[in-house]
């Protein structure tokens, strides 16, 4: 099956619902396509509530705590975009019909956050069934349970995705000129985590293979007993034994690089949300990630359905490597839940709250190990083929999060190092760099993109979520 269209948004949380949204409102003719069946869980549905909340006066402090935050490695560029969009996103929410309790502040003049009027499990779902409605009033089309395997680029520009539907195996593709993943992070390639099931990052696996930039892939947020936050950074050796029982995986700080519109170094291929990098640098403000997704989600959309208006679709795109992917994911008899399992063994022991550079080459050493039995997958479909598929996109994105982490020597925000346990602004505070070259991962370092903020005043370090930092009157 081949199906023509403008956009094709991966995802259906906060970022790829408010993408579909406004590309289809800008005119575009837009698909979405999510692995997971319809109102499954997902990071949206499961938050607690919290959205970033300002007004156009206090934007400026926005700004300046998220950069402070983040210990500085924000591009700056795209932290102005966020706390300059949310007043208008939120105003969205609302015209869409969604509940907000009254918004809550540290002091005058400071933003805060405001929390949806709906309680209980998956609280956020009476949210994303709005947003869903509204993006298919404006003539979004959705699908599910299919899952995306490849973005198909020709000639450096987006030719389409291909992708498989779990219930029959059959291999399809999506023409369009541009993409948006907004897939979410990686935090379920840990064994430890308190994510909803899916959360594989499969969408920055595939941007990388396509061969777009990520940034700061190494910076992933861990909740932990914030006492034992000092016992990770001088742990007498790693992996300490009692410290792997605690604390789990909550969010990707890193991702796709992208620039204030969402567009990533591809052309054509676009992103939002947790699966992009370089809003929040190495930590983030409570309730800011599904402000990023609204803002974000936003800007993508409406700059993915003027890219396509103008693009050029290649006609028939290439979908031999699909095909291809399709044959390895079903051929074999290596069961893909059991290597799962073994991959989560590795990133939690080796790549988790505590880490050294002799954990992280220990972390690459069991990966490659893992090679060996990685080609003999065999899915026979369902739940068991999208495993499979997640299999090597957590294969792919635990590489990169390890080699990363090698580069960046201390600790930041939630990036924690047990062997350089102190931030190091002397010479890390610089982004780094992935992307995809011929021999594999080619890793490098850039200063951060500084327009007002050019050095933190303190490196916040902790776990999780952080509060807003208190300003003296």
């Amino acid at each position: 099956m081949s199906i023509r269209c403008d956009v094709v948004v991966m995802g259906t949380g906060a970022a790829g619902l408010m993408a579909a949204r406004s590309a289809a409102q800008a005119g575009a003719d837009v698909w979405v396509i999510s692995k997971m069946p319809h109102r499954a869980p997902n990071c949206t549905t499961a938050a607690y509530g919290d959205i970033t909340w300002s007004t156009d006066e206090t934007a400026e402090e926005l700004a300046a705590q998220v950069i402070e935050t983040g210990g500085c490695l924000s591009n700056q560029k795209l932290v102005e975009a966020f706390a300059e969009d949310i007043p208008a996103r939120l105003a969205d929410l609302r015209a869409m019909g969604v509940e907000f309790d009254e918004p809550r502040v540290l002091a005058d003049g400071m933003p805060g956050a405001v929390r949806w009027s709906y309680r209980g499990k998956d609280s956020g779902l009476a949210m994303t069934d709005l947003m869903q409605a509204q993006a298919e009033q404006a003539g979004a089309k959705f699908m599910w349970e299919k899952v995306a395997t490849r973005a198909l680029v020709e000639n450096g520009r987006v030719a389409g995705l291909a992708f498989l539907c779990l219930k029959t195996g059959e291999l399809s593709v999506l023409e369009a000129p541009a993409i948006i993943v907004a897939t979410g992070g990686g935090a379920c390639m840990y064994r430890r985590t308190d994510n909803p099931p899916g959360a594989t990052g499969d969408g920055i696996a595939m941007a990388y293979e396509a061969g777009a930039e990520l940034v700061d892939i190494e910076c992933v947020s861990f909740g932990f007993p914030q006492g034992r936050v000092d016992d990770a950074l001088h742990a007498p050796e790693a992996p300490c034994e009692d410290l792997l029982e605690i604390g789990h995986a909550h969010y990707f700080l890193g991702g796709i690089r992208i620039d204030e519109q969402g567009a990533s170094s591809i052309p054509g291929l676009f992103a939002a949300g947790e699966s992009t990098g370089g809003v929040f640098g190495a930590a983030r403000l409570g309730g800011s990630a599904v402000g990023e997704c609204l803002v974000f989600g936003h800007r993508a959309g409406v700059a993915a359905a003027q890219y396509a208006a103008q693009a050029t679709l290649t006609t028939d795109p290439d979908t031999a490597r699909a095909e291809e992917d399709l044959a390895t994911l079903m051929a074999g008899d290596a069961d893909p839940y059991e290597l799962a399992d073994r991959l989560r063994a590795i990133t939690w022991r080796y790549m988790g709250t505590v880490k050294t550079s002799d954990t992280l080459g220990q972390a690459l050493s069991e990966l490659a190990a893992l090679d060996e039995d990685l080609p003999h997958m065999g899915a026979a479909g369902g739940q068991q083929l999208r495993t499979a598929v997640e299999v090597r996109s957590m294969r792919t994105l635990a590489e990169l999060v390890a080699r990363a982490s090698l580069i960046r020597e201390e600790t930041r925000g939630c990036y924690w190092r047990t062997d350089f346990p102190e931030p190091d602004s002397a010479t890390q505070l610089r982004n780094t760099i992935v992307r995809k070259e011929e021999g594999g991962p080619a890793l490098s370092t850039e200063p951060p993109v500084m327009t007002r903020i050019t050095s933190p005043r303190e490196v916040r370090i902790g776990a999780g979520c952080f509060n807003y930092i208190e300003r003296d009157a």
